[in-house]
């Protein structure tokens, strides 16, 4: 049930009815519910406009608040895009099985192409997060975020790296695979297919490993782009 719809009321000591959406204090509700759409507001804004040219001022006065409400919930721009990025990174660790996971995946090459297929949804459902985290210089330059990243990508690209190559040309597919991934899906355009795209981009990732390239949800069957028409 959504938090929309979830709805709950209880009776104070004073008589007075509290309404508490998904088991939450009203007030608590409020915080989270706000806090939401700040990032959704944020990433929107960073996304089409880069972090660095997106002040304070006009993420405050696209959501109607002023300045001071927006620091009541983020104190910092680099907190808000700390925030951004945190459950994303977490995403891809869990993909990975971090923190355990800090050798090549254990069933191989179908393990991997696995992995390239669910880090392409994970892509594809967090693009602008991704557009933010790889198109703006200054997001590249924040050590916050880099430390963040760091900590989600390193067992993902462990998992990923070919066992027999010499650790820099490993962990270079690796890198070259995923900078596939965010090309493919880096801009939003309506008129793709987006299963084509996903193929295609998957058959480059594992191009860039150097792996079979079957997808693990269609047994037996090798993913190859549909050719052009005409």
């Amino acid at each position: 049930m959504s938090i929309a719809t979830s709805v709950t009321s209880t009776m104070t000591a004073g008589g007075t009815r509290r309404v508490e959406r998904g088991g939450r204090p009203p007030e608590r509700a409020e915080r989270e519910d706000t806090r939401a759409r700040i990032l959704a507001e944020a990433v929107e804004l960073f996304a089409a406009n880069g972090f660095a040219s997106t002040t304070t001022r006009e993420l405050a006065e696209q959501m109607g608040f002023t300045k001071a409400a927006l620091y009541y919930h983020f104190r910092t721009k680099d907190d808000l895009l700390a925030a951004l990025v945190e459950p994303v990174v977490a995403e891809i660790a869990a993909l990975a099985g971090a923190p355990s996971r800090d050798t090549p995946h254990p069933d191989g090459d179908v393990g991997r192409v696995g992995l390239l297929a669910g880090y392409l949804d994970l892509v594809a459902a967090h693009r602008r997060v991704f557009r933010v985290l790889y198109q703006d210089p200054a997001v590249g330059r924040n050590e916050k975020v880099k430390a963040i990243v760091r900590e989600g990508y390193t067992p993902l690209v462990e998992a990923l790296r070919v066992p027999g190559q010499d650790p820099v040309t490993a962990r270079t597919r690796v890198r070259a695979a995923l900078g596939s991934i965010h090309a493919a899906l880096a801009d939003d355009t309506p008129e793709e297919d987006l299963p084509l795209v996903r193929a295609a981009a998957l058959v480059a990732a594992c191009g860039a490993l150097g792996i079979n390239c079957a997808d693990p949800a269609q047994p037996m069957t090798v993913i190859q782009p549909r050719p052009a028409k005409g």
